[in-house]
């Protein structure tokens, strides 16, 4: 059994895959207070009330954008899974193409995305992950990674706004019934999610401009994409375990 561990500013992905399949999944908090020893109890816990055996895990895969995290699961695998994790980098023998100019500086996250991007649905391709950031990833049709864009995703440039407005209260993000709000919660709402969704359709067109690719496999993930999955007028596929299924098949093709 593959535990895939995907460190993020915001959440913790924990999954665990018996072969190719998915058989289960968390969502933590990412505090990097936490030692190894609280990620291990976490863990043991978690693995406990889904009925699974951690002595099961022969393998484990690490993607960390949380440096002092990603040190805290290195730990605890060696500690109490008795096992050295795999760790995603940008020098993995992935045959990739990082077609880049600084190829170490991209992020684990993104090759995992591209990994699950291009092996799942195919090239051309744009990832788009909603997460602490909005990042959009580039395959082209010889699956290369050829860069991309990152915006302040929604909840981050949201928090911002509060923090900054002294007037303005945080509120729910859900769909409005309206683009034009009457009042100050739905002006918010309707702001906040279909500027996203305008700067992801936006995106979607200027990049195909820029690179004369008249069709794209567009591949949305990321918690929030399910909140804007259906004001899109891109056609997608949303995915919300693409960055662990990227895990798993990183991991397959390095060991």
């Amino acid at each position: 059994m593959l535990l895939a561990i995907d460190v993020g500013n915001t959440n913790v992905v924990i999954a665990l895959f018996k072969g190719d399949d998915l058989v289960t999944s968390w969502r933590l908090h990412t505090n990097a207070t936490h030692t190894s020893d609280d990620w291990g109890i976490s863990i043991k816990r978690l693995a406990q009330e889904a009925e699974v055996n951690v002595a099961d895990v022969d393998g484990v895969i690490i993607s960390s954008v949380v440096p002092v995290v990603g040190r805290a699961m290195i730990q605890m695998c060696e500690r109490y899974l008795h096992i050295k994790p795999l760790r995603v980098h940008a020098n993995l023998p992935l045959d990739l193409g990082l077609d880049v100019k600084d190829p170490e500086s991209v992020g684990a996250d993104r090759i995992c995305n591209v990994v699950a991007g291009r092996t799942l649905y195919g090239t051309p391709a744009v990832i788009v992950d909603l997460g602490t950031a909005t990042t959009f990833d580039v395959v082209n049709e010889a699956g290369h990674f050829i860069g991309g864009s990152i915006a302040p995703g929604m909840e981050t440039s949201t928090r911002q706004l509060f923090s900054r407005a002294a007037l303005l209260s945080a509120v729910d993000l859900r769909i409005p019934e309206t683009v034009i709000g009457r009042d100050t919660e739905s002006n918010l709402q309707a702001g906040i999610v279909y500027g996203v969704v305008d700067q992801i359709d936006g995106m979607i067109t200027r990049i195909k401009k820029e690179t004369g690719w008249q069709e794209i496999n567009t591949v949305l993930t990321g918690g929030l994409g399910r909140l804007i999955a259906g004001e899109l007028s891109t056609p997608f596929i949303y995915d919300p375990e693409l960055t662990v299924k990227g895990l798993r098949l990183i991991y397959q093709q390095c060991k």
